[in-house]
C-alpha cells in the first residue's frame, strides 16, 4: 500500500478491523444460539462437537463469503480488488477465529464443563466490545460496563429469537 495517503491506509485498516469484529461476532452468535439450543444431555460427546461447531463455522463463512464477493462485483462494477480480497480474509479470520476458540473447551474438558466454557467464550467477545464502545465513547469503567451489559441483553434477544426460528 506504498503510495497510499496515511488518511486512505487509516481508514482502510479500520474498515479491516470492522470486517474482521463483525464476523467473529456474527458467527459468535450463531455458535452461542446452537450449543444454548441443544440440551446439554443430547450435545454429542468429547471432540465430536469439534467439527460440528468448526463445520457451522465453515458453512456461515462459506456463504458469506459468496454473498460478499457478488456484493464487491455489483458495487464496484464486475471489479474484484486487493481491498476486498483483504476485506474477505478478515471476515474468514475472525469467524474462523471465534469457532476455534469455541471447539476448544470440547478437546480438553468433560462435555458438561466444556459446554460452560464454551459458553463464556462466546459470550465474552460481546461483552469486550460492549466495554469498547462504552470506553471509545470516553465513559466511566462502570458505564462502559453498563454498554456492555446492554450489548449482553441485545444478544439474548438475538440468541432468542435464533432459537425461536430454528423450531
Amino acid at each position: 500500500m506504498s503510495g497510499v495517503p496515511h488518511t486512505h491506509t487509516h481508514a482502510h485498516r479500520r474498515q479491516l478491523a470492522r470486517e474482521l469484529v463483525a464476523s467473529a461476532l456474527y458467527v459468535d452468535l450463531v455458535l452461542l444460539a446452537g450449543l444454548v439450543v441443544v440440551p446439554a444431555d443430547q450435545l454429542p460427546h468429547g471432540r465430536v462437537v469439534v467439527p460440528v461447531v468448526l463445520g457451522t463455522a465453515i458453512g456461515l463463512l462459506a456463504a458469506h463469503w459468496v454473498a460478499f464477493r457478488l456484493a464487491v462485483q455489483v458495487t464496484t462494477a464486475g471489479n474484484w480488488h486487493e481491498a476486498a480480497s483483504q476485506e474477505a480474509a478478515a471476515q474468514l479470520v475472525g469467524g474462523l477465529g471465534v469457532a476455534i476458540l469455541a471447539a476448544l473447551p470440547f478437546v480438553w474438558l468433560a462435555p458438561d464443563q466444556a459446554l460452560r466454557v464454551a459458553m463464556l467464550v462466546l459470550v465474552a467477545p460481546s461483552a469486550a466490545v460492549g466495554v469498547a464502545i462504552g470506553r471509545l465513547r470516553g465513559h466511566s469503567w462502570l458505564r462502559s460496563t453498563g454498554v456492555a451489559v446492554v450489548v449482553l441483553l441485545v444478544d439474548a434477544v438475538v440468541v432468542a429469537v435464533k432459537i425461536g426460528g430454528a423450531h
